[in-house]
C-alpha cells in the first residue's frame, strides 16, 4: 500500500471511531430515562451532564431540591441496572434555571 492510502484509511478510522462517541451508551440511555422521570417530579434542578458510564451530575437551587432529586434517582435505580451515584452540586451563582431535558448526548 502506498502512504497516501494508509493515511486515508487511518483518517477514516479516526472519523468512524469519533462518530461512536456521539451515540449514547446503554448506561447513558438509562440515566436519561431516570432523569426525565425524576425531573417531572422534582423542581429546582438542572441537568449538568450524563457521563458515558451513566453518572448524572446536576445543579440544584435549594438543599431540599438536591436531596429530593437524589432520593428520586436512587429509587429509580432499584428497578434497573446499577449506575454510578449521581452528583448534586449547588447551582453556580448567576446561572439560569432550566431543567435540562434536552435529549441524548454526553457533556
Amino acid at each position: 500500500m502506498n502512504t497516501s492510502l494508509i493515511g486515508a484509511l487511518v483518517g477514516l478510522l479516526s472519523v468512524l471511531s469519533g462518530c461512536s462517541l456521539l451515540t449514547d451508551t446503554p448506561a447513558q440511555e438509562t440515566a436519561w430515562s431516570r432523569w426525565t422521570v425524576c425531573h417531572t417530579k422534582v423542581g429546582g434542578t438542572e441537568l449538568n451532564s450524563v457521563q458515558r458510564d451513566g453518572r448524572i451530575t446536576f445543579w440544584y437551587s435549594g438543599a431540599g431540591d438536591g436531596e429530593s432529586m437524589l432520593e428520586c434517582l436512587r429509587a429509580a435505580a432499584k428497578t434497573g441496572p446499577a449506575l454510578p451515584e449521581p452528583v448534586a452540586q449547588l447551582r453556580p451563582g448567576g446561572s439560569g434555571g432550566g431543567g435540562g431535558g434536552g435529549g441524548g448526548g454526553s457533556m
